[in-house]
């Protein structure tokens, strides 16, 4: 008995050093497999949200308008009740310019087009983010984003130019009177859309907005003649790009 417990103890340390060298080998194949890979772990989320105030600025496009460009340079303040909810205000001006288009029609066919100039808008809603994502580049950089709904009401104002009425002088023989002068209409809007952060630190983000901003107007504002008979009324909607940056505090 006392002989056989030293050859088993050799043959256990013999056991243990294989085992050993056949790990070694293995971890050094695989670090040699993996040496070209960096392993990094599910990052927290970047930052929260919940009871900040954001404010930002952008410009907006009007996109659905065939004979003018509308643009408005739009200021926006949301605050944040949680990750997934906030409440926005939304204040917008600008200006249109005509196409080339509209200046063709008058000047070689003598076609005056009538169109509803959206000179502002202001809008009060909710905005909805169901989504965070992180997408990481090649440098290894991850980017941080988010996407939102919007919904809410305002106000939309059409500036009426009445460049479509005939002006006196136009025909020799007939009497016509001089259109209305330019004016500002307001009209009840309802709005909604989608939008995109993609956030550069802690506090800035790029952001982007599609809205659709649908609204009735009445016929009658847009006439030459001034009547108060014609109450007829009519549903315009106005697609909108938005582009431009938000700060949270």
């Amino acid at each position: 008995m006392t002989r056989l417990a030293p050859y088993l103890m050799s043959k256990l340390m013999a056991a243990v050093t294989a085992v050993s060298l056949v790990l070694s080998a293995t971890t050094a194949v695989a670090a040699e497999q993996f040496d070209k890979y960096e392993i990094r772990v599910i990052r927290p989320k970047y930052f929260t949200k919940t009871g900040r105030l954001e404010t930002g600025a952008q410009l907006s496009v009007v996109m659905n308008q065939p004979f003018i460009y509308t643009y408005l340079a739009t200021g926006i303040l949301d605050y944040h009740f949680s990750e997934t909810l906030a409440m926005e205000g939304a204040l917008a001006y600008g200006f249109s310019i005509d196409k080339d288009d509209k200046r063709a029609l008058d000047s070689n066919f003598k076609i005056k087009t009538q169109i509803l100039r959206t000179q502002y808008f202001m809008e009060g809603g909710a905005l909805y983010t169901p989504i965070y994502g992180k997408y990481q580049l090649t440098s290894g950089q991850l980017i941080y984003i988010d996407m939102f709904l919007s919904g809410g009401v305002g106000l939309t104002g059409v500036n009426y130019l009445y460049d479509h009425c005939p002006k006196p002088g136009d025909a020799a023989d007939v009497t016509i009177d001089p259109p209305p002068s330019p004016q500002t209409k307001s009209y009840p809007t309802f709005f909604g859309g989608v939008g995109q952060r993609v956030f550069m630190d802690k506090k800035l983000s790029l952001r982007w907005d599609v809205r659709a901003h649908i609204f009735a107007y009445n016929m009658a504002d847009g006439a030459c003649v001034p009547t108060t008979a014609d109450k007829t009324s009519n549903t315009q909607t106005n697609i909108t790009m938005q582009l431009g940056a938000g700060y949270f505090m």
